[in-house]
């Protein structure tokens, strides 16, 4: 049997709390990095918090719907920032022979509901990453930008905010999407874990999260040397408004003297 997944990332974070509560008549814990899953049309659907959606069999057009739908629970700005699609194919010529990836396809000695899930959660990783790649190349134009301007005295708020939005970028990468971590069931069978590192080296995601980091490393150093320059700057204006109180001073009480 061929299993057909389709993956897109929606945005920054997903109501799954209140999703599960609209689409299902009972409410079970779920760990930060498993999805809410339900059946849809003719297959499966895997929502993730961290902003990625999968769709297992889920036709095209069916699946385009469900994004609309799935849109309103999108907590921030609906984005649309990447699509990946892979086909997950049971190799029946030898049940023996080692996971192959090529041309978007899986070839595995069996599937089950493990293989699927960890296809789902790599496939999540990889679309949401896509999203934090384009933020962090905004981020470093607009630092870009920032330097170029000539002419005008760098200002400390807005040289923090730069700063606080590459941290809160960075907490994206580590916490919401777990590029770092792979799925517990990963840990608990050998198929799932050589599946999950063949595909996490497939979709480049150690390569894609250090080319990221050191891009996030570089524009935070640049900003925290503006804040540094901002802070110098405002010293010395302080240092100088003393020196001009002082003498001002001394000038009044010798027009006192004189006159």
């Amino acid at each position: 049997m061929q299993y057909r997944f389709i993956a897109l990332d929606l945005g920054d974070d997903i109501d799954i709390k209140r999703l599960m509560q609209e689409k299902s008549s009972h409410i079970e814990y779920i760990r930060w990095e498993e999805p809410f899953k339900f059946k849809y049309a003719q297959g499966t659907v895997y929502v993730y918090s961290f902003g990625a959606v999968v769709g297992l069999n889920v036709p095209s057009n069916q699946f385009n719907s469900l994004v609309s739908e799935l849109d309103e629970y999108v907590i921030g700005n609906v984005k649309h920032t990447a699509t990946e699609i892979l086909e997950v194919i049971v190799n029946k010529d030898n049940k023996d022979r080692e996971i192959e990836i090529f041309e978007d396809r899986v070839y595995l000695p069996r599937i089950d509901e493990g293989v699927l899930s960890t296809v789902a959660f790599v496939l999540a990783q990889s679309v949401s990453l896509h999203r934090i790649e384009q933020k962090t190349g905004l981020l470093i134009d607009e630092i870009e930008k920032f330097l170029s301007e000539k002419g005008k005295v760098a200002k400390g708020r807005k040289a923090l905010g730069l700063a606080m939005k590459i941290l809160k970028t960075r907490h994206e990468i580590l916490s919401d999407v777990m590029i770092l971590d792979k799925p517990d069931i990963a840990w608990e069978n050998e198929l799932y874990d050589q599946l999950y590192q063949k595909l996490a080296r497939y979709y480049e995601l150690s390569r894609r999260y250090k080319n990221v980091t050191t891009k996030l490393d570089h524009a935070f150093e640049v900003a925290s040397v503006l804040l540094e320059i901002h802070s110098e700057s405002k010293a010395n204006f302080l240092e100088w408004m003393i020196i001009l109180l002082f003498v001002l001073e001394i000038a009044m009480g010798l027009i006192e003297k004189l006159f």
